[in-house]
């Protein structure tokens, strides 16, 4: 039970399907065991504005047409500082592919349009705070400039990618440098 005055904290876990994150609250358009709220990703989300404070979207972006009114759905949601996680088939991937349900592909790049200054009028503000790759096995020993350059130039190098996000509203100050994501790996 919280404390009088205390704020529970409040995860999402977006298009969760049977496999909810724990303590999180479960948003999926299918009713499966774990989903605490029906609705459609590609409309307004049934929540109020500034309400979590953690998103969770593993596997989903790649499933969204409209992604620019989902980041924008999942800012309007999140309070300021809230961290919103992230992952999907790299674009150079064999899963990116072969998923007849998937409408984009992913890459690291496409999160800086989410950072403010926005492009394209986009209504968001993220920080990019993390990005990591699942680099497949033959790759992984390779000398981390290698593996950079294998990644950006060769095909299934890498499966999987996470980008960890933070909403940053308000008058908070973004101070200098803050544009560069912090760890990074290039």
């Amino acid at each position: 039970m919280l404390a009088p005055g205390a704020m529970r904290r409040v995860i999402l876990d977006l298009g969760c399907g049977s496999n909810k994150r724990v303590g999180a609250i479960g948003l999926d358009h299918r009713p499966e065991k774990g989903v605490d709220i029906l609705c459609n990703l590609e409309h307004p989300l049934p929540l109020g504005a500034d309400v979590a404070d953690e998103v969770h979207a593993h596997h989903v972006l790649e499933h969204v047409r409209d992604l620019v009114q989902f980041m924008e759905e999942i800012y309007r949601v999140c309070r300021s500082g809230a961290v919103i996680h992230v992952s999907g088939p790299y674009y150079t991937s064999r899963g990116a592919f072969r998923d007849p349900t998937h409408v984009r592909f992913l890459t690291e790049d496409m999160f800086q349009y989410f950072e403010v200054p926005t492009a394209y009028g986009i209504r968001t503000d993220f920080r990019i705070e993390q990005i990591e790759y699942e680099v497949r096995r033959s790759f992984r020993y390779l000398p981390s400039f290698l593996v950079k350059y294998c990644r950006r130039h060769l095909w299934n190098v890498v499966d999987t990618f996470w980008v960890t996000l933070r909403a940053v509203k308000g008058d908070e100050s973004r101070g200098p440098g803050s544009r560069r994501p912090v760890g990074v790996q290039g």
